[in-house]
């Protein structure tokens, strides 16, 4: 059975798309078409990222596996479930914001931001168990 999480959309991600739009939008008011049109693609990317980013729990060559999806112009990242040593939950700077660190394998970190992280981390201890069984 899959189990698909999708990323959180926080507070840095709304002011960084909304910083680069701005500064896009002031180039091509001042005829810097070219910087514009650069700086206008990173948006795009940026958006795209944001949208297109998931964390599917599935089965792969009888083992459960971690997939996670960056978007279309990235590859994705695949973990076995059994690898996983640890899945912290961090805090940002002030506590704005939080993230989940996965270590896995020979002292491998991933960053993972589900929108919801205790449904993940739940998620993430059941698939755990069914393997140790």
């Amino acid at each position: 059975m899959e189990r698909t999480f999708h990323q959180q959309f926080t507070m840095a991600n709304k002011c960084g798309i909304t910083v680069f739009s701005l500064l896009a939008f002031y180039l091509l008011w001042q005829k810097a078409a070219l910087t514009g049109l650069f700086v206008a693609v990173i948006v795009v990317l940026m958006i795209e990222r944001m949208i297109h980013t998931t964390y599917t729990f599935t089965v792969s060559e009888r083992s459960e596996v971690l997939r996670i999806d960056r978007g279309r112009f990235s590859r994705p990242t695949v973990i076995a479930v059994n690898e996983i040593v640890r899945c912290t939950l961090m805090k940002t700077a002030f506590g704005l914001s939080h993230y989940l660190l996965i270590e896995y394998g020979g002292r491998r970190m991933v960053s993972v931001t589900p929108d919801n992280s205790e449904a993940f981390i739940a998620e993430l201890k059941k698939r755990q168990e069914q393997n140790e069984e």
